[in-house]
């Protein structure tokens, strides 16, 4: 995502460099010319020290130092440039106060190991200590002009515990499914091998129970229980946002356990603000089941009107398992697009996009497992059509200050399943939704978030002998505080309340409403130590039953009940000179978590409980970064030991999760090497539950990433995963404490062979 940026940095730094070179080569013909350049060296150096003493107020929270930066260019009004490497990862203590520019940045960077170099103007580039000393700068700067995280609240104390996922981390885990995009973070975890059967969790509970959007749409993707919930192409987002637990009331209805906010990529994202008109085209090859990957996009702007396109497909044969037994119905037959079209005056920005992913190859017969072993006779593989579009209209006002900052979302997204065997049926969900909300910036540390939200949810199933449709209206009222009443104490707390109709497949009406709360709270301790916890209370109405379970003869007497589920987190974060350190405890409490069966009729509920504990420890070295993270999550079902049969559209027995993900780039060399690992210890919870344990494994995945000198334009990549072949199924795919399951095994050792080049 960062490319055009990182190509237009090294263009300038050589075009600065030529420059400098020829004035030296004219300084040498005569005093004149040598007297002149003196002269102007000292009126920049004058220029310089004149904006550095400058003072100005500051007031930047302790926060992601990518960000912060981004912050502190436009406080200070100078421009701000920093690998992407060297900051990744770093935690600032923040700056609060009427400063200098440069004794503002020198609270900044404390504890950072970083330092800076203030050039002329006043801009400021971020260094290594090492590059300081030496004053070399061989790390090509990356300009900072933007919050990376695509977030307006980066920083409060809802967002303690977030997972980020930023376009750096995109660019440099080239991921080829969602499983990828959260690679090296062990609190979500995905199931399945190939995107359509995959579903996300976080902290053990589905996303089916969390508040799910992509570019503010929200998503009803609930059709089928054997093919996954919501299918992204990660070669379309910029970043991603995870809220585990406890979200706050603007995260829309239904974040019983928390939120996924997925952003595609603006033009911005991709184009340098100094060209109109660009593209790019990727191609790769896996060798693992031959695949062929194909990547084609365009984009440019004229005035203040952005206009993007992207289009991918995806052809490939069966992958081989670690055992190298072919896995039936793990081909590739996948193509996505997105088209968004944007107008903006700095004042006030409109865009619209239209996004849309397909995958229609053959799939096993049921698609969230291999086979059943012992059941009744079927083909080992049949069509899935699994088709999901998103269509999203946004408003807002980008530089807005003071209390009127106004956000309009209204969108459409539908998944649409369609299977032909052993008869013609189709799933198809769709979700109206949209929201009116103002951030009331009551200082600049300080908002208040109002706003109304609604969606327009059905379910329907289709099928020669009969169709059946149960649909939800809801309309939520809310407001979200987020305030530091003292300098080291933030707060954020919220309430919302929505009121739902649902209509049942025989015309049968009920009519809910609920309250939800949240309250989260971080002190900064020092520098170096930060303290939180949240907790929240979230009505989450009534959820619609998954299409292919829909029964034409239900009888809804027994009525349908809310679901209410509880949230706990509590935790540290602690830094310093490039060392992190996290732990945290985590509990969510589910509530009549609405579970219906085609036989057993549309009001069946289940209660369920998931708790446990994460640690991470990391190091940044400025070219390069290390981070290890450990999750241990236990889930019950009605106070007992669950299997995964039981989890079903509520959670996994994930048990305890190891990610670790590391990357170097070479000064001068233009060299990227980096890898992640996951690993899973065996889980023996799915044995008090009749099953088998869950076995444990190991995967380590490389790569290597390079842009010669002479085609700045090309990057060229090459990927080894599952390094050592390891045979075995994500601890959160379906099935594996089951003997009379096979479930889907991962790819064994695979090698990706890539090249990008962009216009």
């Amino acid at each position: 995502m960062m490319g055009d940026q990182l190509s237009v940095a090294k263009g300038n730094w050589r075009y600065r460099l030529v420059v400098t070179t020829a004035l030296s080569m004219f300084a040498f013909q005569g005093a004149l010319a040598e007297a002149k350049a003196s002269e102007m060296s000292e009126i920049d150096k004058n220029q310089e020290l004149a904006q550095a003493a400058e003072i100005r107020n500051f007031n930047i929270e302790r926060q992601q130092l990518a960000d912060a930066l981004a912050l502190f260019g436009q406080q200070a009004g100078v421009q701000v440039s920093a690998n992407g490497d060297l900051v990744r990862g770093v935690e600032t203590p923040g700056v609060s106060g009427e400063l200098s520019t440069e004794a503002a940045l020198q609270q900044l960077l404390a504890g950072t190991g970083l330092s800076y170099r203030l050039g002329s103007n006043g801009a400021v580039t971020i260094l290594s200590s090492a590059q300081s000393d030496s004053g070399d700068e061989a790390l090509t700067p990356i300009l900072v002009e933007t919050n990376t995280h695509a977030d307006d609240h980066l920083g409060a104390a809802d967002r303690s515990n977030s997972v980020y996922v930023t376009a750096e981390d995109m660019e440099r885990r080239n991921p080829q499914d969602i499983k990828q995009v959260f690679a090296g973070e062990s609190g979500v975890s995905v199931g399945g091998s190939v995107p359509l059967s995959q579903k996300v969790y976080v902290n053990g509970i589905e996303e089916t129970n969390l508040a799910v959007s992509i570019d503010g749409a929200r998503q009803n993707n609930k059709v089928f229980h054997h093919n996954g919930t919501t299918l992204i192409d990660p070669s379309l987002l910029k970043a991603a946002r995870v809220d585990p637990g406890v979200a706050p009331a603007d995260a829309g209805p239904g974040a019983l356990g928390g939120s996924i906010v997925y952003e595609t990529v603006d033009v911005d994202d991709v184009l340098a603000a100094d060209r109109s008109i660009g593209g790019s085209v990727k191609g790769s090859f896996n060798t693992n089941g031959g695949t062929f990957t194909n990547d084609l996009s365009s984009y440019g702007r004229a005035g203040n009107l952005e206009l993007l396109g992207y289009f991918k497909w995806a052809k490939g044969d069966d992958f081989e398992a670690g055992d190298s037994e072919q896995m039936p119905g793990s081909g590739a037959d996948f193509r996505s697009g997105l088209l968004k079209a944007a107008y903006d005056n700095d004042e006030n920005r409109f865009e619209f996009s239209a996004e849309q992913v397909r995958d229609s190859a053959e799939r096993p017969y049921r698609a969230n497992m291999s086979r059943l072993i012992g059941g009744r006779p079927v083909p080992l593989e049949r069509l899935y059509d699994l088709q999901r579009r998103n269509f999203a209209f946004n408003y807002s006002m980008p530089n807005a200050q003071g209390l009127w900052d106004p956000k309009v979302v209204l969108a459409y997204s539908e998944t649409d399943l369609d299977v032909p065997d052993p008869e013609e049926r189709n799933g198809l969900t769709g979700s109206y939704s949209g929201k009116i909300e103002n951030d009331f910036n009551l200082t600049e540390r300080d908002v208040l978030t109002g706003g109304v939200d609604f969606y327009h949810d059905n379910a329907k199933y289709s099928s020669p002998t009969y169709t059946t449709e149960e649909v939800a209206t809801n309309v939520g009222l809310y407001g979200q505080a987020r305030i530091q009443p003292l300098d080291p104490l933030r707060l954020s707390f919220g309430l919302r309340g929505d009121t739902q109709s649902v209509e049942g497949i025989n015309g049968e009406e009920f009519d809910e409403n609920g309250m939800s709360g949240n309250i989260s709270g971080a002190v900064d301790v020092n520098e170096h130590l930060t303290l939180k916890a949240g907790y929240s209370n979230v009505w989450g109405g009534i959820a619609l039953a998954e299409n292919f379970l829909q029964n034409p003869d239900w009888d809804y007497s027994a009525g349908l009940k809310p679901v209410r589920a509880e949230n706990y987190t509590t935790g540290f974060d602690a830094f310093y000179e490039g060392f992190t350190f996290n732990a945290g405890l985590f509990r969510s409490v589910f509530d009549n978590v609405r579970s219906p069966t085609y036989n057993g009729g549309p009001s069946i509920t289940n209660d369920f409980e998931t708790r446990g504990y994460d640690l991470g420890a990391g190091y940044n070295w400025g070219p390069g970064f290390a981070r290890v993270t450990y999750t241990d999550t236990e889930i019950t079902v009605n106070d007992s030991a669950a299997s995964s049969y039981a989890t079903q559209y509520l959670g996994a027995p994930l048990g305890q999760i190891i990610a670790f993900e590391t990357a170097h780039r070479f000064d001068g060399s233009n060299i990227l090497v980096g890898g992640t690992m996951e690993a899973a210890l065996e889980n023996t919870d799915t044995v008090d539950a009749g099953g088998e344990a869950l076995e444990s494994y190991e995967v380590f995945n490389l790569y290597a990433e390079y842009q010669p000198e002479e085609a700045e334009f090309l990057t060229l990549r090459v990927e080894v995963n599952n390094l050592f072949d390891e045979n075995y199924a994500s601890r959160a795919s379906y099935g594996q404490d089951f003997t009379d399951v096979e479930p889907l095994r991962e790819p064994g050792r695979s090698f990706l062979l890539q090249a990008k080049a962009q216009f």
